[in-house]
């Protein structure tokens, strides 16, 4: 019986050491095999790789967003507006897009998501102006707003002012909010 017990362990031994030496041998042959698809592509596989995926451009589709950056110097804002894409640009190349949009870079294109962006000089549409209408004090809008920069002129005549205040609102007194405006203009009045 002892005989037959140590026959036994021994043969499980012995398989449990076949099956152990199949599995790393198994591992290596697979990862040599990965080594030779990684030298593959290093050579011509890699150009005809490159080819394939320029053949297939990324298009737009009706899933596509539209993001719109505006960078505004004057006040180092940034306004990013995110749409749905216009159906009219859908199936339309990073090219075709391109030729519509001149004067705008292309941050992204692919068609989960379209990145244009654009810097402009002045002010992003979250500011006011104050400055003169009429030799009146008048507040303007940064950006026009229905092709209209005016927003309000008030009674008060810069004839009333006093020089210093009248050079500024020459060159214009940038604020943050309309109420900034109103506030700075009730104390001209005042």
């Amino acid at each position: 019986m002892k005989l037959y017990f140590r026959t036994a362990v021994l043969t499980a031994i012995i398989i449990f050491l076949f099956l152990i030496s199949f599995v790393v041998g198994f591992t290596i042959t697979i990862e040599k095999s990965k080594i030779k698809s990684k030298q593959q592509l290093k050579g011509k596989n890699i150009t005809e790789i490159a080819y394939i995926k320029d053949s297939f451009p990324q298009r737009i589709n009706e899933d596509t967003i539209l993001v719109v950056r505006k960078y505004f110097k004057g006040c180092g804002h940034i306004i990013e507006e995110k749409s749905n894409i216009s159906k009219e640009f859908v199936n339309m190349t990073k090219e075709d897009f391109k030729s519509l949009f001149s004067g705008w870079e292309i941050d992204a294109f692919n068609s989960k998501y379209v990145v244009i962006s654009r810097t402009f000089e002045g002010y992003c549409s979250n500011h006011f102006i104050i400055s003169i209408k009429d030799d009146r004090v008048a507040i303007f809008y940064s950006q026009p707003v229905d092709g209209d920069n005016l927003k309000l002129v008030t009674p008060i005549s810069i004839d009333d002012l006093p020089e210093k205040e009248v050079e500024d609102l020459k060159k214009g007194i940038v604020v943050n909010s309309f109420e900034d405006a109103i506030k700075i203009v009730e104390d001209f009045g005042s």
